[in-house]
This record gives C-alpha cells, structure tokens and sequence, in this order.
C-alpha cells in the first residue's frame, strides 16, 4: 500500500519542470526510472494521500488535491503528465484552474476510455479484480505473488478506481495546448481510441509509444523520448521557430 509524502522532487533540474500523476495503483515513485532518462529537468511526481476515498465527486476532490499540492510546482515552460488514471486527473486540474499557464503543456497518457462506468470492474470480488486488470494491462506486473499483491496493491488500485464514478471521465477542449500519448499494444486504451480522443479534445499532437498500457514502467526511456520530442515542439512555440 501507499506510504510516505504525497509530493515528491524525483529529480533536480534547470529550468524546465514535469509533473507526473500516477496510474490507478501507481505511487509518486512509479516514475523514477522514466525520469533518469529525461534532460536536466525539475521532475516531481505526486500520489493520492493515504486511504483516499473521493466519494462521488472523486474526480475532482482528487484534481482539487493536487491543485493544493503542486500549487508552487504548476508553472512553465514544462509539462503536466498523466499516465492513465493520472490523465483524467490532469485534464480535471485543468478545468479547475482558470489561469493555467500557457506554456504549461498537459499530456495525456493512456488516458481512460471515456464516459466508461467502473461500477461493474469495481463490483468484482478481490481476485476477479485482479484478473481482469491484469488481463487488461491496467494493473502492472510486478513480479510478486499474487497474495501479496492482493494484500499490498488492490486496495490503492480499488480506491483509485473509484475515483471515476459511474459517470466515467468526460473529456473536452482545454486551453492549453494537450498531448495524446499512447501504447502501440494497449489493450485498455488502444491506438484508435486515442485517434477519437484526439479529435473530440483537439491535441495538439499524438505519439505512441511500444509496448502495452504500462509502456511508462516497461520502456521508461521510451516514454521519456516522447516528453522530450514534446518539450521541443514546446520551445518552439514561445521561440516562433520550427520544431526539430
């Protein structure tokens, strides 16, 4: 289960800032290894404080929480990442605030699929849970036994779930200029899915990653090109220069 500080500095860098939000299950810590493989970048990584329970505004109790927490952190030129679950989170962060910086760029990374209920996954006993996530990617792989995983990660995944009520996540236009990053074999959240976000949120670009819906923990330098190849295209616009 989850433990220590909520907010968490991965990596001190100059002048460019990544924020990350974790997956359903995912700690502040899931990012570390991407974050080796970035340049020399501010990374901070956040996760939902012990035993949250969101009730049935989760979404954005939790948006509001982080808000709070990275309130000195939310500033550019860098990028707000939000893998999965942490995508829904970012997007409602987004909607939140009413001065986002604009030159803070958001990315949404195998973001949920939209307007989807959880109720059914979340009315599933402990092991069925656990099954289906793991059939669907949404859960990593850990390598542990499955009782310890039963016992240490199900409950955070359960509560992190839950976060997206039965209303699912309901995407729409930000202000700030929104990434689609995405795994080239993601079952969850597979590449045409991604294509149809891209439309209804009109991202400014859409990359994939290989690999399946975890890419972030399975090809972390991978995933750190793509945030790289994004902060490019971010330089490029305040400089008025084409991007490389």
């Amino acid at each position: 289960m989850r433990a220590g500080p909520e907010r968490v500095v991965l990596k001190e860098g100059h002048s460019f800032n990544l924020i990350c939000l974790p997956f359903a299950g995912g700690s502040a810590r899931s990012f570390v290894r991407m974050a080796r493989y970035t340049p020399d970048w501010n990374v901070t990584a956040v996760q939902p404080p012990s035993g949250f329970a969101g009730g049935e505004r989760g979404l954005d109790a939790l948006a509001h929480f982080y808000l709070g927490l990275l309130a000195a952190d939310l500033r550019g030129p860098g990028i707000v990442f939000g893998h999965s679950l942490g995508a829904a989170v970012a997007h409602r962060m987004v909607q939140l605030r009413g001065d986002w910086p604009e030159d803070l760029h958001v990315v949404l990374s195998a973001p949920p699929v939209p307007d989807t209920d959880t109720g059914a996954l979340l009315g599933l006993d402990d092991r069925a849970l656990l099954a289906a996530t793991a059939k669907s990617g949404i859960l990593p792989d850990l390598g542990a036994s499955e009782d310890l995983v039963l016992r240490f990660l199900l409950p955070d995944l359960r509560e992190d779930l839950a976060v997206l009520g039965r209303r699912g996540w309901q995407p729409g236009p930000l202000a700030p200029p929104v990434h689609l990053l995405g795994g080239a074999e993601d079952l969850a959240c597979p590449p045409a899915t991604l294509a149809r976000l891209a439309d209804r949120l009109g991202a400014s670009s859409t990359r994939l990653v290989e690999g399946g819906h975890m890419y972030v923990l399975e090809r972390p330098a991978d995933t750190a090109g793509a945030l790289r190849d994004i902060s490019a295209a971010l330089a490029a616009d305040f400089l008025d220069l084409p991007a490389r």
